[in-house]
């Protein structure tokens, strides 16, 4: 399937996508959500994209998960690439119940490479990393509306593109950054960060997210 811009919203993954994603060993991901609040607020829109620029955008119904879309969030052997990997998953989870796993935050890969910058949004990255200016003008729009239009659909691939291509990067600079103070690489640091994430979507989707909107939590705080 060739690279187009003329996207559509479908219910689920078409079953010959399907078979084409869970043959990659990494799928971007992203969401759009009615807003970021949680406990109130509901998923809308999954969008899907593999190494070939096979985009997917799909409306969900919560609390219906589409029975292929719930096949490959699940997958073993498929890493799910996110940016800010936080509210994926935990919107997955709260209106789908579907447990995505395994999954990686470029965000945090961002962080702990990127150090000379505090601008770690996914419109610098591929503003820095790809020499790409993304189009954010439907970041704050509403999802939820039965007919999006042709610049929403945009929008919504314009986040998962270019993901992969940025998430490589990433990997390359957590790999020149070698040794840490205490011995261990970055990218061993940047492993054992990616694994406490499904901890921090449970404390944050159970209440104990009391800073930024539910998304940060004090928990381990002084």
């Amino acid at each position: 399937m060739p690279m187009t811009t003329d996207y559509r919203l479908v219910p689920d993954i078409p079953a010959d996508l399907l078979r084409t994603y869970l043959k990659q060993t990494e799928i971007a991901v992203d969401t759009e959500m009615q807003g970021l609040r949680i406990g109130r607020d509901q998923l809308c829109l999954v969008q899907l994209c593999d190494r070939q620029n096979n985009v997917c955008l799909i409306r969900v119904h919560p609390p219906e998960a589409p029975p292929n879309l719930t096949t490959l969030l699940t997958h073993p052997g498929v890493t799910k690439i996110c940016h800010f990997a936080l509210t994926d998953v935990a919107f997955i989870r709260l209106s789908l119940n579907v447990i995505v796993t395994p999954f990686c935050c470029t965000k945090v890969m961002s962080k702990l490479s990127r150090t000379y910058t505090e601008k770690h949004g996914l419109l610098h990255l591929a503003a820095d990393l790809l020499g790409k200016e993304l189009n954010k003008e439907n970041q704050q729009t509403d999802w939820s509306t039965n007919e999006l239009s042709p610049s929403q659909l945009q929008y919504a691939a314009g986040d998962v593109l270019h993901l992969l291509a940025i998430y490589d990067i990433l990997r390359g600079k957590l790999e020149r950054r070698g040794r840490m103070p205490t011995g261990i690489t970055a990218v061993e640091l940047n492993q054992r960060a990616q694994a406490c994430l499904p901890a921090l979507v449970e404390l944050l989707l159970n209440g104990y997210g009391d800073r930024d909107q539910g998304w940060e939590t004090s928990l381990f705080s002084h």
